[in-house]
């Protein structure tokens, strides 16, 4: 989950280099020889070869008996899938630099070259920098031990075998595919009415709409069609094919992970199928930081009702799992609210195989764009297409007005190199409160494009206990609690439970020491957790670098951070009146305790608190980005005006989760889904 993490001079150290060593024992001697007897193209010589090696080296230091042969190979794949081709050269240069004396006593303190290195020594150098007071050091930390820990764990293998958890549930049902959208294999343009980028819950709706009011619509969607007999559930091939940059997006600084969705239908696909409206104080809230009377005056909520309709929302099948009936339990023994979760699913079967719906659910029961909404588009005469990453939206220049020019279509990159250019009328961008800011500055919009933007960050208080809870089983998500929101505040967290596979619990569980980490994810079949999720007050800001691709800029506010602590401390509560034997965090030192024991909790609540959350203190992650476009009466403090027209850009829309004036504070599918039916009716208006 690399970022920039190495000044230009390292790289001179590129040739400086020497010879990788080789004895018996070496990692990197046993990788080049298990790649040279599979045929890969591992070499013993030459720039790659001392990627590999150096990463073989880390891994084996990273994992100690968890150690596969094919780790450092899996660890290329996925830095290679970084959103930043600067940021993952810059990764390799580090790597080639450790393969050279001057580099490796630079960068870890003991002669080089990096590859030869044993087990204990590797160890030893990713301890330090994780403990690190140098900036670059703990971000080398941060990139490679948990990219080294996901390549173990995500794949099958020993080390996930030895968690007890089983692999998919049986193989994926030979179903036809309903939808059949284009995938360019030679250059082309299109023309249409409006061009849509995106096909998640904001896209996938206003194509829909737009499609069923008579507009010709082209659907331009990055990532690929997948649908119930493609969805394999292992946890490495969904990151891999369902997820935005295969899982490797993070902030600059790689305190929070990114997780969102790419593929037909977008985060609709492969989110949990929770359902909140937009609560009635935040639609408030955000018509008084906006100016948009639509928030207050019921038509936003009116939007809420028919997307709620459509979906099938119901709390009826959200039966509890392992997970949640420990939330639940552990909630009504303190006395604090627990209540149901509403789902978008019609006819889900609520069992153990459910957890692995975060991959695609297999059963269709997931009303997720995909079944639904793009298949109105698609029967509507929508034409939609994969593979097309959205570069740049083509501006015709204006001959006067406020506005600097009009959008007049798309230029994509497609598979395989191929152009592809969209004439139309209007376009929609739809991409993601990530990637619709960077297509907008890519094309030469400022203002307030890319600022404002809120990640709704996330931890959790882990709990072990007695009985197997399997936390990658069971339902979804099926139980919350506002318990802290009714007590503290419109910001406080609100409490829910995630599946959580092998290679996510790996990266995510701290990491002291290899047998440390080995042990604790040997007992993860009797793990389970409280999420803490956050409403963020603080910022960020979506960039771009020099070649386009995103980069985002965020730290932890101090006032959240505070809000996070005592969230956390209330999970542990939790935790501990459900039952569980020790309860942890996610921080880096991991502090702990006993319930039981006389003020633990107390004790365990101040070391938390004290040991931080922001600057990689602790893990965190972003199931929810918003606000990096956001909508409102004043360009000076929106990216966007009431119409959901482009305050620089005529016949430009948005109509994601880039608009919300403020975090939702909730899950915020629904919330998306309403601003794009919404958005379809102003366009239809204008258009029609």
């Amino acid at each position: 989950m690399p970022s920039p993490i190495v000044a230009d001079a390292l790289n001179q150290n590129d040739c400086a280099g020497r010879g990788t060593r080789a004895w018996s024992g070496d990692p990197a001697a046993r990788y080049n020889h298990a790649m040279t007897s599979t045929g890969s193209r591992s070499t013993g010589a030459g720039t790659r070869s001392r990627e590999e090696g150096v990463l073989a080296a880390l891994a084996a230091g990273v994992l100690g008996a968890a150690y596969d042969p094919a780790v450092p190979a899996r660890m290329l794949e996925i830095l290679g899938r970084t959103a930043s081709r600067r940021d993952r050269e810059r990764l390799l240069g580090v790597l080639r630099a450790l393969d050279t004396r001057a580099g490796a006593l630079l960068l870890a303190g003991r002669p080089g070259p990096g590859s030869g290195w044993a087990p204990a020594a590797a160890e030893a150098v990713v301890q330090r920098w994780a403990g690190s007071r140098l900036p670059l050091r703990r971000r080398l930390a941060a990139a490679l031990g948990p990219v080294a820990l996901l390549a173990a764990y995500a794949w099958p293998g020993p080390a996930r075998d030895a968690t007890g958890y089983p692999g998919p549930l049986g193989p994926a049902p030979d179903v036809l595919r309903r939808l059949r959208p284009l995938r360019l294999e030679a250059d082309e343009e299109l023309a249409c009415d409006v061009v849509v980028v995106g096909s998640g819950a904001g896209g996938g709706v206003v194509a829909a709409e737009l499609a069923r009011a008579g507009l010709d619509v082209v659907v331009l969607e990055k990532g690929g069609h997948a649908a119930e007999r493609d969805f394999s559930h292992q946890e490495a091939d969904a990151y891999r094919q369902l997820y935005l940059y295969g899982l490797t997006l993070a902030t600059d600084d790689l305190a929070c992970r990114i997780v969102a969705g790419s593929t037909l239908g977008g985060g609709t696909v492969v989110n949990y199928s929770t359902s909140f409206a937009t609560p009635a104080e935040v639609l408030a809230e955000w018509a008084a930081v906006s100016g948009v009377d639509a928030f207050a005056s019921g038509e936003v909520a009116a939007s809420l009702e028919a997307v709620a309709a459509r979906l099938g929302v119901t709390e009826a099948e959200s039966r509890p799992g392992v997970r949640d009936q420990l939330l639940e339990r552990g909630l009504e023994r303190l006395g604090w609210h627990a209540g149901p979760l509403p789902r978008n699913v019609r006819g889900c079967a609520q069992d153990a195989g459910c957890g692995w719906c975060g991959f695609g659910c297999r059963l269709g029961a997931k009303q997720s764009t995909l079944v639904t909404y793009l298949e109105e588009a698609a029967a509507a005469g929508a034409r939609l297409v994969v593979g097309a990453d959205a570069r740049r939206v083509l501006v015709e220049p204006s001959g006067g007005g406020q506005r600097a020019g009009r959008a007049t279509g798309v230029e994509a990159l497609a598979d395989g190199g191929h152009r592809l250019v969209v004439r139309a009328s209007a376009v929609v961008a739809a991409a993601g409160a990530i990637e619709t800011p960077a297509l907008l500055l890519r094309s030469g919009l400022g203002g307030q494009v890319g600022r404002n933007l809120r990640l709704h960050p996330g931890t959790a208080a882990m709990g072990a206990f007695a009985e197997p809870v399997r936390f990658w089983e069971g339902t979804l998500q099926a139980r919350y609690s506002a318990e802290l929101r009714r007590r503290l505040g419109p910001y406080a967290p609100m409490f829910e439970t995630v599946p959580v596979h092998p290679g996510t619990a790996a990266a995510a569980l701290p990491w002291r020491s290899a047998a440390d980490h080995r042990a604790l994810m040997e007992r993860s079949a009797n793990l389970s957790l409280v999420g803490v999720l956050c409403r963020d007050a603080g910022a960020g800001r979506v960039l771009v670098d020099r070649d386009g691709s995103p980069r985002v800029r965020w730290r932890l506010d101090p006032a959240d951070e505070a809000r996070m602590a005592a969230g956390l401390a209330a999970a542990g509560q939790v935790l501990a009146a459900a039952g569980a034997g020790e309860v942890f965090s996610l921080q880096r030192r991991r502090p702990a305790f006993r319930p039981g024991a006389p003020a633990a909790h107390q004790a365990w609540a101040e070391a938390t608190r004290r040991a931080g959350f922001g600057g990689g203190r602790a893990a965190l992650f972003s199931y929810h980005q918003m606000g990096s476009c956001r909508i409102g009466a004043d360009p000076a403090s929106s990216a966007v005006g009431p119409d959901h027209a482009s305050h620089e850009v005529d016949r430009l829309y948005v109509a994601d989760s880039s608009l919300f004036p403020t975090a939702s504070g909730v899950n915020p599918m629904l919330s998306v889904m309403a601003l794009a039916h919404r958005a379809a009716g102003q366009l239809t208006a204008r258009l029609g």
